[in-house]
C-alpha cells in the first residue's frame, strides 16, 4: 500500500510540475503577444503624433507668414495715409487767405481721404474675418 501511495504522490507531483511548466509557457506566450501588440500600438501613436506636430508647425509658419503680409500691408497703408495728410497740410498751408471755394476743396479732399480710409479699414476687417 505504501508503494501505491508513493506512486500516486509521484504521479501527482509530476503532473503538478508538468502543469506548472505548461502554464508558465502559456503565460510567457501570452505576455509576448501582449508586448508585441503594445509596441506596435506605441509605434503607431508615435508616428501619428509626429505627423500632427509637423502639421501644427506648418500651420504656425503659414500663420506667421500671413501675419507678416498683413503687417506689411498695414504699414504701407499707414504710410500712404501719412503722405496724403502731409499733402493736405501743405495744401492748407499754401492757402493765403481762406475763401469759400478753398473750404469746399478742403472738404472734398477730406471726404475723399475718409472714403479711402473707410475702404481700407473694411478690406482689413474682411481679410481678418476670412482668416478666422
Amino acid at each position: 500500500m505504501a508503494g501505491v501511495i508513493g506512486n500516486l504522490v509521484y504521479r501527482i507531483s509530476v503532473s503538478a510540475i508538468v502543469g506548472a511548466v505548461v502554464a508558465g509557457g502559456l503565460i510567457y506566450l501570452n505576455n509576448e503577444r501582449v508586448l508585441k501588440s503594445h509596441l506596435t500600438e506605441q509605434a503607431v501613436q508615435t508616428e501619428q503624433q509626429a505627423m500632427t506636430n509637423k502639421a501644427l508647425m506648418e500651420a504656425n509658419e503659414n500663420l506667421a507668414t500671413a501675419i507678416s503680409v498683413m503687417e506689411a500691408e498695414q504699414a504701407q497703408q499707414l504710410a500712404d495715409f501719412s503722405d496724403v495728410l502731409r499733402a493736405l497740410e501743405a495744401k492748407i498751408d499754401a492757402i493765403p487767405v481762406a475763401e469759400a471755394a478753398d473750404y469746399s476743396s478742403i472738404t472734398s479732399a477730406i471726404d475723399a481721404l475718409n472714403a479711402d480710409l473707410t475702404a481700407k479699414i473694411e478690406a482689413i476687417t474682411s481679410t481678418a474675418q476670412e482668416q478666422n
